[in-house]
């Protein structure tokens, strides 16, 4: 048992040593809290400005580089695209200009050719008329011969019945052209 009660004693000794209140403010220990506080700093320091920040960094400047390329890339496609859309507009205007062009074109062509066919009709139709005149004009005359020849023959024939007398066919044209204005 004397080893127990020393046992307690010297534990009452250490206890009457750290009464002294709370370790961290404990004077005599500041230098070697001191001292691992630098440590602890130091490493910490080194581990930062070695690993961390350049990774950090890194890592910023990548997204920074990479924002940079998507807004130029944003950029350039809209550029790219109101190119293509200017583009598109005037081939579309210059498909137009073409259509409009080739449209008058055929008009044109349509309406020579209209007028060409037309001019033909028409001189076939008046080749037609003319050649119709004259058949008309020759079977007026034709008629008119015959109705003269009829007329002096019924006038031969009321004269014949009337005197009795048979005139001549010379006596008879003469009278036929004065009643009928024939030269």
């Amino acid at each position: 048992m004397a080893g127990e009660s020393q046992a307690v004693e010297a534990a009452g000794q250490a206890g009457e040593h750290a009464g002294g209140g709370f370790p961290p403010f404990d004077p005599s220990l500041f230098s070697s809290q001191i001292f691992w506080f630098w440590l602890a700093f130091g490493a910490l320091y080194i581990v930062l400005a070695a690993v961390v920040i350049p990774r950090i960094a890194k890592t910023l400047a990548d997204r920074k580089s990479a924002i940079e390329l998507d807004l130029k890339a944003a950029a350039d496609e809209t550029a790219a695209a109101q190119a293509a859309r200017l583009e598109a507009e005037q081939a579309a205007a210059e498909a137009r200009a073409q259509a409009r062009k080739k449209v008058e074109e055929v008009r044109q062509a349509q309406e020579a050719a209209a007028a060409k066919a037309e001019a033909a009709a028409t001189k076939k139709a008046t080749t037609k008329i003319t050649k119709a005149e004259e058949k008309i004009a020759a079977a007026r005359e034709a008629a008119l011969a015959g109705v003269n020849d009829t007329i002096g023959e019924l006038a031969g024939a009321i004269v014949e019945q009337v005197s009795g007398i048979k005139p001549t066919a010379k006596a008879l044209d003469s009278a036929v052209k004065s009643v009928t204005g024939a030269a």
